[in-house]
């Protein structure tokens, strides 16, 4: 199936590792040209390396999602590199476990920071851009959490309702510029991200190694009994980046294997 995704261009913010550098590669096969961003030289350049061998082309650009002027940077060397902009993954985002709301106030604007005002600002950056274009492609990763909280992370829970309501915000404010936004809800997905916070919260209480972690509760908390794979969220985002998906906006869709039937 033509996805009608060829030649187009897309930014995908904190990309160099885990969902990001899997949705940057679904959106590369298909034959757009993909912008990538991170912090860190060395898994930003494996990451474009690795991208580049399974088509479109790569630009990669060191940047901080908690920066204004890196992600304007990242937005506007995109479209000196390919000469437009026509889908936008916000991806950037950052968790802990353990949070109380007894924890001071700039605990809860770091996590609101990196969640909420890179995905604000990134959009913000691009509009002018899918504007010109006569429309574009916007895709917020959420988390099931900005629905169905999960103890002891209320900045994170609350900073990703935040991302779902923007979403269906300027799902209808864009709607006159031709420009979709919908959102992804993943949750238990094998990334780094789920690894670092398996290691420093649940192994020794929940299994005694980051596998058993895993397995542990993904058989407590998902009816298909194990964790997600970050291409199984790039594969919706592709699809929801796509002329395929050309009628779908305001959605925000669960990829999270039955977690969030599991709690209601």
């Amino acid at each position: 199936m033509d996805m009608g995704l060829k030649g187009k261009t897309a930014v995908i913010t904190a990309s160099s590792l885990g969902l990001g550098k899997a949705m940057a590669q679904g959106l590369a096969q298909e034959g757009a040209n993909v912008t990538i961003c991170a912090r860190r030289n060395s898994p930003l350049e494996t990451a474009k390396n690795e991208i580049e061998k399974v088509g479109g082309q790569v630009l990669s650009i060191k940047a901080d999602m908690n920066s204004k002027d890196d992600i304007e940077k990242v937005i506007s060397e995109t479209v000196s590199r390919f000469g437009k902009l026509d889908i936008l993954i916000n991806n950037a985002g950052d968790a802990e476990v353990g949070r109380k709301i007894e924890d001071e106030d700039d605990v809860w604007q770091a996590t609101y920071n990196i969640n909420v005002w890179s995905c604000v600002r990134a959009i913000r950056a691009a509009l002018p851009h899918m504007r010109k274009n006569g429309g574009g492609n916007i895709i917020n990763v959420a988390s099931v959490s900005g629905h169905s909280g999960l103890a002891g992370m209320a900045d994170y829970n609350s900073a990703k309702a935040a991302v779902l309501s923007l979403t269906k915000t300027f799902a209808a404010d864009l709607a006159p510029d031709n420009i979709r936004v919908n959102a992804v809800n993943p949750a238990l997905i094998h990334t780094p991200l789920w690894e670092r916070l398996a290691k420093e919260n649940f192994v020794g209480s929940v299994g005694d190694s980051v596998d058993e972690v895993f397995e542990n509760l993904s058989k407590q908390m998902l009816l298909i009994p194990r964790y997600g794979k970050p291409e199984e969220v790039a594969n919706v985002t592709t699809f929801l980046a796509s002329e395929r998906a050309s009628f779908v906006t305001g959605a925000c869709w669960n990829v999270d294997g039955g977690f969030t039937k599991f709690i209601i």
